[in-house]
């Protein structure tokens, strides 16, 4: 959580490997360097949902699958049914076909955000970064979001940027950047700030 320019998104782009750092050490498992990591084998480990979410001119399938949907469709469409995706995306005109138009152009902006959300854990990720990723969305499908990640935090690591505080306490730590430090949040009396 933070400030509008306290740094968080820099921070996802330091963490997907864009932008380099000045100072400091970002250690991964402890010990390893994520300097000392490939950019590929690194980002093949990570799914992002970010705030300007990519969509191209194809369906929303494609979208999802960024690969051969021949081969990955079905496994694409039973994936989003296991996950509950498929009560929002089924309802699209064609479904998982529905032509989304260039840059999402038939979407609105919270079904952009549960179409990268889709494939971003399409792909298996070891972490998931998630920049303001309900931004976009009414409250039930904010819910449905809010059930799914505490659904899948057990097996994968979570980053989320939100300056929604619903949102941020189902996080097992909670971190306010302000002025350049990251602050710990108690969600058991408030917002309690420890340094």
């Amino acid at each position: 959580m933070g400030e509008v320019g306290s740094g968080k998104s820099i921070l996802l782009q330091i963490l997907q490997k864009f932008q380099s750092y000045e100072a400091g050490e970002i250690l991964i498992n402890g010990n390893i360097s994520l300097t000392d990591i490939a950019s590929n084998v690194w980002r093949s480990k990570i799914g992002v949902v970010p705030q300007e979410i990519k969509v191209f001119n194809g369906t929303l399938l494609d979208n999802i699958l960024l690969g051969n949907l021949l081969e990955e469709g079905e496994k694409a469409i039973i994936f989003c049914e296991t996950l509950g995706f498929n009560q929002f995306f089924e309802t699209l005109p064609q479904g998982y076909l529905t032509i989304v138009g260039e840059e999402g152009i038939n979407l609105s902006g919270g079904q952009k955000q549960l179409l990268a959300l889709a494939r971003a854990l399409y792909h298996q990720p070891n972490l998931l970064f998630l920049d303001e990723a309900t931004s976009a969305m009414d409250s039930k499908t904010e819910q449905f979001v809010i059930d799914l990640l505490e659904k899948i935090k057990p097996n994968l690591m979570i980053l989320m940027i939100t300056h929604k505080k619903d949102f941020a306490k189902i996080a097992d730590n909670v971190y306010e950047l302000m002025g350049g430090i990251a602050y710990k949040l108690s969600f058991s009396q408030g917002f309690r700030m420890r340094p």
